[in-house]
């Protein structure tokens, strides 16, 4: 048995080496490189390669080795292979061994150069580790990720019904080029929120927004919740975005639901007083501001008869035929509410010139005339409206408000069943 130091140019190699000779029935030298990796003193070395290599080097590994060797006797070619070894401490080491089988006078010889890739290898398990546990929250993580180039126009949504394996490739995408070119094409976005997404695009900074689409062969428009995160390259250049979207269809369906229901009257279908105060009081101080629009006081006369009379069933039935009258002769521009037990307001939006409201005035009247409510008794409606218009007799609701109610009041000391602004 030949020991390291034999040979004291085998010493002077950067890398553990073996040198072995007799394939059949291997013969080691080994260097002090070696004998550091693994952690044995020379006698015990030497004690393990006489009694039992294989306590330190893996045994399927050696003979996939002996394998590829006895393949390569004859052509000079050298041979990898990963080898595991066990260290005296018991530790387990990754190693890929190069060996050339060299043929000489006094038989064939196995020069091997032994590289540690533990820490390769634990990065390598650790990595796949890290995305399986990113592909094990991909699949249970109900939003989808996309990322957007500015430079190309390309959106790329990632794509969850692939099915995945080993690594992210172009397959696991589902790519839109040309996408804010041909926005307006594709029908993807609702027409009322493409400015919405344009907009973001057009700032690049971090937003979310709240939009309809249908990219996911949807029939009808979807509300989605996206949230756009800034991308930068290396040199902190704005590239693009990555970001999530998350369908909150549902969500929007009841809170819009509870939204109506807490903003209209439960008995005509109008809106309350707090909710026309609000959007009435927003539009004026926004879209609406230096626009001719009317706001209209209309309080049913003599209403506590009806229901002192008539009963209180009754009185909600005229109150929601004076409702229902109001709501059909005033369009979508303008906003009707009930206000109180028996007064209701209507504001018309951008009105052109007064003769329009007069008309829809008038009709009001003629149509409670010609529709009486209730079988056997039957009882016309008759109201008292006061009207106030902006600019002229103020900017604000409360203004507009104070002014259609003293015009009302005017109406009901003069005779009721008329209206005056």
């Amino acid at each position: 048995m030949a020991h390291s130091n034999d040979l004291d140019f085998f010493n002077r190699i950067p890398v553990a080496g073996l040198l072995v000779n007799k394939i059949g029935r291997p013969n080691f030298i080994y260097n002090l490189k070696f004998l550091s990796l693994v952690g044995y003193t020379d006698a015990q070395m030497s004690e393990i390669f006489i009694r039992d290599y294989t306590k330190v080097f893996d045994e399927e590994d050696i003979k996939e080795l002996k394998r590829k060797l006895k393949e390569a006797e004859g052509t000079k070619k050298s041979v990898r292979q990963e080898l595991k070894l066990t260290c005296a401490d018991s530790t387990r080491l990754f190693t890929v061994i190069e060996a050339e089988v060299s043929e000489e006078n006094d038989g064939s010889y196995v020069l091997c150069a032994l590289t540690d890739i533990t820490q390769i290898k634990k990065a390598q398990a650790d990595y796949m580790l890290e995305q399986e546990r990113l592909l094990s929250v991909l699949r249970n993580y109900d939003d989808d990720l996309f990322e957007y180039d500015f430079e190309t126009d390309l959106l790329k949504v990632f794509n969850k019904n692939v099915l995945i394996k080993d690594s992210f490739g172009d397959d696991r995408w589902i790519k839109f080029e040309n996408f804010s070119k041909n926005l307006s094409q594709r029908r993807m976005i609702h027409p009322e929120d493409e400015s919405k997404l344009r907009f973001v695009f057009n700032q690049k900074s971090n937003y979310t927004i709240q939009i309809r689409m249908k990219y996911k062969d949807e029939k009808n428009y979807r509300w989605y919740e996206v949230d756009f995160n800034l991308l930068q390259d290396d040199d902190n250049n704005i590239i693009g975005y990555v970001g999530n979207v998350h369908d909150i269809d549902e969500l929007k369906a009841s809170t819009i639901e509870f939204k109506n229901k807490s903003q209209h009257d439960s008995l005509t279908g109008l809106y309350n007083n707090a909710s026309a105060k609000e959007i009435i009081e927003e539009y004026l101080q926004n879209e609406g501001k230096g626009r001719t629009n009317a706001l209209m006081i209309i309080d049913l006369d003599d209403f506590k008869h009806v229901n002192d009379t008539f009963g209180h069933r009754f009185g909600d039935r005229v109150i929601k035929t004076a409702a229902d009258t109001l709501n059909n002769t005033f369009g979508e521009n303008d906003l009707t509410a009930r206000i109180g037990g028996d007064e209701f307001l209507v504001f018309c939006r951008d009105i052109l010139d007064m003769s329009s409201v007069n008309e829809k005035v008038r009709k009001v009247f003629e149509t409670f005339a010609q529709n009486p409510v209730g079988d056997k008794e039957q009882y016309v409606i008759k109201s008292s409206i006061g009207i106030a218009v902006s600019p002229q007799d103020g900017t604000g609701f409360k203004r507009l408000f104070d002014k259609a109610d003293r015009n009302m009041y005017k109406v009901k000391r003069s005779g009721k069943n008329s209206y005056n602004f």
